[in-house]
């Protein structure tokens, strides 16, 4: 993994200043996150950063390349037109020029807000027919139209463009074409618009398809080229690494029984496809605790009809069905479950929701990460938008804050302010996030515990119902402990509650979740999460440096 301008990957990380490593151990991807990288390494006045802030650059592009309210503010600063090369900045240009924000904004808000996905369509595809020349609406449409996983719509508000636009558009298209599920493209598409972009977003698009399409022997030559270029693409290392040394298709037994904990309230559909999901996986060692939480609907008789089957493929006493007269919530019920005896009695237990799909082998996925990471906290993994698996509602996320903060203020909105890393929900996943390695906090759709470690590391916390945000406070525990989590990327479920701007949420919902969200903040002290914050970056950067040096002995 050499060429003439990088002795090797660790000696090109050992020359880094360390404000920058920190910022790309999250990684390489996300329009806020590159453009955060450009902004402090333009600020450090170091000249041997001149490349990494032109791919950085170029890279958001890609990402956003409809984004005209960007390319209007990159190229309001000489200092970043200086790092483009010309055809990147004029084809910036050209998308700064055709987009515009209407004055008036409030009725397509509104839509928004009630997420009436036909109306909001129907409203921008009349806006575009009225203002064809005004990217922003085509922008819109590529957005939301993906959202709904209609991607015929989308290739229909993409045509009928000024000609000017047309490398930006053919590059939208190419992405989408490439994008998980999509059909087998054409590979000489992929370099139609490289010396916009850069040859490397070509590559790695090209790339992370071949992967999604069973080709990794014609994948990995690409990503290895494209990595050779750009050797501060922390997310292409990670990935890349997984490739050469087969983590990404590993599966492995757990060693013991596992117990999996789900509870369901009023969703009697969803549950029924969840155990219809669960039922069709391979189920070695297991027992299944289903938990109604005071449903009124359907619920109870679902569980009962899937009690013979399961317990027909399971054995005798392997599939309990526990009831509540009330809903008790989400973190109680959490409780109750993992401290029935006969789950205690498990060597693990895997909390999952009602309504996610999952593949055959997400358990053996799942012990693969244990086999490689035995000392973490939990294991988790992606979870993407059901409709649409490039829309990822969870990865890795990482502990962020700033040490030099004021302590804690509880008049604040933000009383002790800490956030984690959310650079999956700024893009598109192609394939990137398919990555294994330690973190701040995995997602409690489907996470993974020793129960010995579940147990110790105590009850899920009662104030913070009902909202997610009980399993990222529990994460928290364990990251004081140096139990962190691990992401096990090349785990995939598909979950059918929206999150982000595909959601539908109430003011009331928001409203609860900012009031957790400050009661979260107050429960954990500022030494800690600094403390906590210090050991995750040593802990991902002596597991990125370990996957460099491997890379670094690949030929």
């Amino acid at each position: 993994m050499q060429n003439a301008k990088t002795k090797s990957l660790t000696h090109f990380w050992g020359t880094l200043p360390e404000e920058l490593k920190a910022k790309l151990r999250l990684g390489f991807t996300g329009k806020r996150h590159l453009l955060d990288i450009v902004g402090w390494s333009l600020r450090s006045g170091i000249p041997s950063l001149g490349p990494l802030i032109s791919d950085a650059l170029q890279t958001a592009f890609s990402e956003n390349p409809l984004d005209g309210e960007m390319a209007t503010e990159l190229l309001a600063h000489e200092a970043l037109r200086a790092r483009l090369p010309k055809t990147t900045a004029d084809a910036m240009n050209s998308v700064a020029s055709h987009w515009r924000k209407p004055e008036n904004t409030s009725y397509f808000e509104r839509l928004l807000m009630k997420r009436d996905m036909a109306k909001l369509k129907n409203f921008i595809e009349q806006k575009k027919e009225r203002e064809p020349e005004n990217l922003f609406w085509r922008e819109q449409a590529v957005t939301f139209g993906l959202i709904d996983n209609d991607r015929e719509w989308v290739r229909f508000m993409l045509e009928n463009i000024p000609a000017e636009l047309t490398p930006i558009l053919d590059h939208v298209a190419l992405r989408m074409n490439l994008l998980p599920e999509a059909p087998v493209a054409s590979i000489p598409s992929t370099w139609k618009t490289h010396d916009i972009f850069g040859p490397n977003s070509s590559a790695v698009t090209w790339g992370l398809h071949l992967l999604q399409s069973g080709e990794p022997t014609v994948a990995q030559p690409l990503l290895t080229g494209s990595l050779n270029r750009t050797p501060w693409n922390t997310t292409l290392i990670l990935r890349l690494h997984d490739l050469i040394t087969k983590r990404d298709t590993q599966k492995m037994p757990l060693d013991g029984s596992t117990a999996i904990l789900l509870y369901s309230w009023n969703k009697a559909g969803e549950l029924d496809a969840t155990l219809a999901s669960l039922f069709a996986s391979d189920l070695p060692m297991v027992s299944i605790f289903a938990l109604n939480n005071g449903s009124t609907d359907d619920t109870a008789e679902i569980l009962e009809a899937w009690r013979p089957r399961f317990t027909t493929k399971l054995g005798p006493k392997r599939f309990e069905i526990l009831s509540l007269p009330v809903n008790i919530g989400a973190p109680a019920a959490r409780n109750w479950l993992m401290h029935h005896p006969p789950v205690t009695a498990h060597d693990f237990t895997c909390y999952l929701d009602d309504d996610v799909a999952l593949p055959s082998d997400w358990l053996a996925r799942l012990g693969s990460a244990v086999h490689l990471y035995p000392e973490a906290g939990v294991w988790g993994c992606k979870v993407t938008d059901y409709a649409n698996m490039a829309l990822v509602q969870s990865a890795d996320s990482h502990l962020l804050g700033d040490q030099d903060a004021p302590p804690l203020d509880l008049s604040r909105t933000a009383p002790n302010p800490f956030r984690l890393s959310d650079l999956h929900i700024q893009t598109l996943d192609a394939g990137l996030l398919d990555i294994m390695r330690p973190c701040a906090s995995v997602t409690g759709c489907c996470h993974l515990f020793r129960t010995a470690v579940l147990l110790e590391s105590g009850d899920f916390a009662l104030q913070l119902s009902p909202s997610q945000y009980d399993d990222m406070e529990h994460d928290l525990r364990l990251c004081k402990t140096g139990q962190f989590p691990v992401y096990q990327g090349h785990l995939s479920i598909r979950h059918k509650k929206r999150t982000g701007v595909a959601s539908r949420t109430s003011a009331k919902e928001e409203g609860n979740a900012l009031g957790n969200k400050y009661k979260m903040q107050t429960m954990h002290s500022r030494e800690e999460l600094t403390q906590a914050m210090l050991h995750e970056h040593r802990l991902l950067d002596d597991d990125l440096m370990m996957k460099m040096a491997r890379l670094d002995q690949t030929d």
